[in-house]
């Protein structure tokens, strides 16, 4: 039993050959059930995706520091986020005091161009050691890989573990059970947004990926002007640009990995055996007021029963004002490393729409303007992993802030304008659109009483509209009562009042 491979983390995410074989595979970001199909068990004792090195590389390297009968390590598969390179520098050239990133924390950095952590817990001879008794390399192609050609290291190790340590939480939250919505401008702003809530309010919960995770049922984030041609991508995201633009293809084009079984745009381009988004563009232009239009991407055939089912589901679309909106129904969202890739890629997929859209109305004489409105994503189980909770986290202070349109936001509901009538003795409240229309009045003799028609209503959306209408309604109350000049957004002068009060009573 000594020598079988026995995993100390994430041992669902894992595939098993040989628990005796002296060979463990980092597949990256190609699915291990699907390589572990084209290898013979017998070659290999494990194979495990790492999707990461910031978040991955610690336990990769604890599982190896844990079974000292693995002796060689093959990287294979599509490397996405440069995770197997740093695999390979950490073998080759090591670790150095340093931080992490996004969280300032202390610990091992491997040498390398791209980021990846370990832990300090893990001392640096037992690292180096590790480095010296596992061979590591990278097979591009796994139909090159021969087993019995392996150069098997000299030197040798003992078993040694190290048990993650638990970190403190942050303060508790509650919040409603299911039913989120946050708005951005921009990808990252609806992001940033989305990440605050599930930290603040996500309910913590066990996976079947052994991790835990906070969730929110039902998030919704409207994206409202991302621009498609020039993506804001600032350079503290957890990938770089490139991986982003790269992904775009693979829910805009007809793509299939060789050991993947679709990818997004495969399932609405050909899996079903129709174009999808073809056959969308034609309706739309058949009938631009259609509500009909739906790409599907579950196959109630295969995904059921089996594993590895698309996240991504629904695909609604709807011209309205000759503006394209797409909302989207995803599953199951990883609101950390994946949401970014799928909000990218499906304004991209948006934009192709609309494209299409026009090019297919101008082919029967009809010159639309259609441009691009809202993209509203609806993550139903919208989670972060608890080992991004900190990465998360430190986003979300150090750069939400800067995110939101300032003083608050502009509420979609409208705005209000505020003032005294008083012969009347009334306070009066001019509803303004965000197009700056009239909307309609409110008047009032209390606090208390625009309070329930505002309440009734429902013309307000934001938490901090609210509070921001409640304090100049109060200060135009005072005013009012006061014999005091009330003017919205400035304090009020009170200077003497206390004196002419004392001299009234």
């Amino acid at each position: 039993m000594a020598d079988e491979f026995r995993p100390v983390y994430k041992a669902d995410r894992l595939v098993y050959g040989d628990p005796k074989s002296r060979i463990a595979i980092a597949s990256l970001w190609t699915k291990n059930t699907e390589l572990a199909k084209r290898i013979d068990r017998k070659h290999y004792a494990v194979i495990g995706q790492l999707f990461s090195a910031e978040r991955g590389l610690d336990i990769l390297v604890r599982n190896l520091l844990a079974n000292p009968q693995i002796t060689n390590l093959v990287i294979t598969g599509v490397d996405f986020s440069k995770s197997g390179a740093v695999l390979k520098d950490f073998f080759e050239k090591g670790v150095e005091p340093g931080k992490t990133e996004i969280t300032n924390k202390d610990c091992w950095r491997v040498k390398s161009d791209y980021p990846g952590y370990i832990g300090l817990d893990i001392p640096k001879e037992a690292l180096d050691e590790l480095r010296e008794a596992v061979d590591c390399v990278w097979i591009r192609d796994m139909n090159e890989f021969h087993p019995d050609r392996l150069a098997v290291p000299e030197k040798k190790r003992q078993r040694r573990d190290y048990p993650k340590k638990e970190e403190e939480g942050r303060v508790k939250y509650v919040g409603e059970e299911a039913a989120y919505i946050v708005r951005g401008r921009t990808v990252v702003e609806a992001w940033l947004k989305a990440l605050d809530t599930i930290l603040k309010f996500g309910k913590v919960d066990a996976t079947h990926y052994e991790d835990d995770q906070k969730e929110v049922l039902n998030l919704m984030s409207v994206i409202s002007a991302e621009n498609p041609d020039s993506f804001y991508i600032p350079g503290w995201m957890p990938f770089e640009k490139s991986h982003y633009m790269g992904y775009i293809v693979r829910i805009t084009t007809d793509m299939k990995f060789p050991d993947s079984s679709y990818t997004y745009g495969n399932r609405m381009r050909s899996w079903f055996g129709i174009d999808q988004i073809r056959e969308a563009v034609a309706k739309l232009a058949r009938q631009p007021i259609s509500r009909a239009v739906v790409i599907n991407l579950w196959d109630s055939t295969k995904d059921l029963t089996i594993g590895g089912s698309p996240c991504i589901n629904h695909v609604w679309l709807r011209v309205r004002n000759e503006r394209l909106c797409m909302t989207v129904t995803i599953r199951s969202n990883d609101m950390f490393e994946a949401y970014p890739d799928n909000a990218f890629g499906l304004r991209s997929l948006q934009e192709v729409i609309r494209k299409e859209l026009v090019a297919a109305l101008k082919g029967k004489g009809v010159n639309a303007d259609i441009r691009l409105g809202e993209l509203v994503i609806n993550s139903q189980s919208a989670h972060v992993y608890k080992d991004c909770w900190d990465r998360a986290q430190a986003l979300v202070d150090k750069y939400l802030e800067q995110h939101k349109p300032q003083p608050y936001e502009w509420d979609p509901r409208g705005s209000f304008v505020i003032h005294t009538d008083m012969e009347k003795g009334e306070l009066v409240l001019d509803h303004i659109s965000p197009s700056n229309e009239p909307i309609g009045e409110y008047r009032a003799r209390t606090p208390e009483e625009l309070r329930k028609m505002l309440s009734k209503e429902g013309v307000i959306s934001l938490p901090a509209h609210a509070l921001d209408l409640g304090f100049e309604i109060m200060k135009a109350y005072i005013a009012m009562k006061s014999g005091l000049e009330y003017n919205q957004d400035n304090p009020l002068q009170v200077e003497g009042l206390a004196d002419k009060n004392k001299e009234v009573g």
